[in-house]
C-alpha cells in the first residue's frame, strides 16, 4: 500500500521530480566532465534544480503558467524584515565563503538588491520606491550583518 502511495505522489508532483532527476543527472555530468566542478557546485545545482521545480508546480496548482503575470500579495513589514534577513544571512555568507571576502559577501547584497530594483523599473515597468529599496537593502544587509559580527569580534 505505501508503494501505491510513493507512486501517486511521484505522478502529482512530476515537475518536482523531473527537476529534481534532472538536476541531479546534470550536476553528475558536470561534476564528471568538470574537474573544478566540485560537490558544493553540484548541491547547488540540484537545490536550485528543486526550487525550480517547486516553483513550476506551485504555479501549476493555481492553474498558472510559468511566465504569466500574477498580482503580488500584500506582506506586511516585520514579515517581510524576517524573510529578506533570511536571504540575506543564506546569500550573503554563501558569497562570502565562496569568493573568502566578506566584503563581497555585502557587496553582493547591495548589488542584487539594485539589481531587482532596475529589474522592477525596467523590465516590469513598475515603480519601485526609494522607501522600499532601502527597507530591502537595510533588511538583507541586517541579516548578514549578524553573523559578520560574531565572526569578526566573537560571541559575547
Amino acid at each position: 500500500m505505501e508503494d501505491i502511495l510513493t507512486a501517486l505522489a511521484a505522478l502529482i508532483f512530476w515537475r518536482v521530480l523531473l527537476c529534481t532527476v534532472g538536476s541531479i543527472a546534470l550536476a553528475l555530468t558536470l561534476s564528471n566532465a568538470i574537474a573544478p566542478f566540485t560537490a558544493e557546485y553540484s548541491m547547488t545545482l540540484v537545490i536550485l534544480g528543486v526550487a525550480l521545480g517547486v516553483y513550476w508546480q506551485s504555479r501549476a496548482e493555481a492553474a498558472w503558467t510559468v511566465t504569466e503575470s500574477v498580482k503580488e500579495p500584500k506582506i506586511s513589514r516585520p514579515v517581510a524584515f524576517l524573510g529578506l534577513s533570511f536571504i540575506g544571512l543564506i546569500v550573503g555568507g554563501a558569497f562570502a565563503e565562496l569568493f573568502s571576502s566578506k566584503l563581497f559577501g555585502a557587496v553582493s547584497l547591495v548589488v542584487g538588491a539594485a539589481s531587482v530594483a532596475a529589474w522592477y523599473r525596467y523590465a516590469k515597468h513598475q515603480s519601485f520606491s526609494r522607501g522600499a529599496f532601502a527597507f530591502a537593502l537595510a533588511s538583507l544587509l541586517a541579516g548578514y550583518w549578524v553573523p559578520l559580527w560574531l565572526s569578526l569580534w566573537g560571541a559575547p
